[in-house]
């Protein structure tokens, strides 16, 4: 999937990068974060998190497999960089959790709509 938002990124906007046009980073950061959240709002709080970990990968893999010769020299400093690009999703999947686990501990609502059994 990293590789798809890096070629979202380059659709949109016509740069190889996110990071070299704001449309880009957009589309990176959208087809990111919808997916993560969808596994979020789906699946234990792991699943989303592994999708981040195989997004980088992807991202890395995707960046210096297809960029050209300078793309390559700086795979390092990239790899460091395409972190960022995983600030957002991992927030939104974190937010997500925290309120699917405080709903969770709350008790069910009655059928009056009051959660203490008072009408």
């Amino acid at each position: 999937m990293g590789m798809f938002s890096w070629l979202a990124a380059l659709a949109v906007s016509g740069q190889f990068e996110p990071f070299d046009s704001g449309v880009g980073l957009l589309a990176n950061q959208f087809v990111l974060s919808a997916l993560a959240v969808f596994l979020a709002t789906r699946y234990r709080p792991s699943a989303p998190f592994l999708f981040l970990c195989g997004a980088y990968v992807g991202m890395n893999a995707y960046s210096y497999g297809f960029g050209g010769s300078e793309k390559k020299a700086w795979a390092a400093l990239g790899a460091g960089m395409s972190l960022s690009l995983l600030l957002v999703p991992a927030v939104l999947v974190t937010v997500i959790t925290v309120i699917r686990r405080i709903r969770r501990r709350q008790p069910p609502r009655t059928e009056g709509g009051s959660r203490s059994g008072q009408p």
